[in-house]
């Protein structure tokens, strides 16, 4: 029955039940807080990624080492030697050699050696066959390394 009193715009109408009412408003706000929930989850997780990044890209921008002395070679050993210096204060972690060799023969070493903050130290690697055109030292930072050449010991 539908009863309309328009003068005081009264409508008498049957609607919803309240708890009909209840548990549609209740599942619409749960769907719109896991959608909410899951967007956060991976908004903060891409932050925390870039945020990472950011910090390395920063720790290697004053990120300097040298070679202290002259590269040695002695092909007895097959070894080079040499002593390096870390500038920063900051440790530096040399992450790999690049030997190079003629008609671009290229052979790596795998070092993860630490070079504590302004400190000297010594560094040897064996095994290297002569021949080479000459070095790459490279760090875990990106674009720091040091190109180098190795003179004979007799």
């Amino acid at each position: 029955m539908k009863l309309y009193y328009l003068k005081s715009k009264y409508c008498f109408m049957k609607g919803l039940s309240p708890i009909v009412a209840s548990v549609i408003l209740i599942a619409t706000t749960m769907a719109i807080a896991g959608i909410l929930s899951f967007w956060a989850g991976s908004f903060v997780e891409k932050k925390v990624g870039e945020t990472e990044n950011t910090t390395s890209d920063i720790s290697c921008l004053n990120t300097r080492f040298s070679l202290f002395t002259q590269c040695q070679f002695d092909q007895q050993k097959k070894e080079i030697s040499f002593i390096l210096e870390n500038q920063v204060n900051q440790d530096i972690i040399l992450d790999s050699l690049y030997v190079f060799y003629p008609n671009n023969n290229l052979k790596q070493y795998k070092l993860s050696l630490k070079l504590p903050a302004n400190q000297l130290m010594p560094f040897n690697q064996n095994n290297i066959e002569p021949g080479f055109v000459n070095f790459q030292l490279r760090t875990t930072c990106p674009n720091i390394y040091k190109e180098f050449n190795c003179s004979e010991v007799s």
